[in-house]
């Protein structure tokens, strides 16, 4: 086995990266899985009172389909003489799971902070 020599990560992107690539791919599927598909029951069940479950699942399953794509990427670029149909289609989809498990997050750390944050008023 190789010893890992990278550096240690310090930004949460850096973090979230290193997480991703360490997991299996069957972790990775699980995660999308399991998150788009949570995404579906709770908005099915719950509709729009659930959204704030919702959020938090559908940033799971998208930071999933990212790591897939990242993984897929990866190893196209090992490759010499890699096909672009196959490059840009999977650019695509890690582009789009990255703003998509962004804005779930942003949206589901925004329900928490903002009405704690609204008691402060003077």
């Amino acid at each position: 086995m190789i010893a890992d020599t990278s550096p240690e990560p310090l930004t949460l992107a850096e973090i979230l990266t290193s997480v991703a690539r360490r997991a299996t791919d069957g972790q990775l599927l699980a995660m999308t899985l399991v998150g788009l598909g949570g995404t579906v029951v709770i908005e099915a069940l719950l509709g729009r009172k659930g959204w704030l479950g919702a959020a938090g699942a559908l940033a799971v399953g998208a930071y999933g389909a990212w790591g897939i794509a990242d993984r897929e990427l990866n190893e196209l670029w090992s490759r010499p003489g890699s096909p672009r149909a196959k490059v840009l289609p999977l650019q695509l989809l890690r582009a789009l799971a990255a703003m998509t498990a962004t804005l779930s997050a942003v949206a589901l750390l925004a329900a928490v902070f903002i009405p704690m944050l609204g008691l402060w008023r003077s």
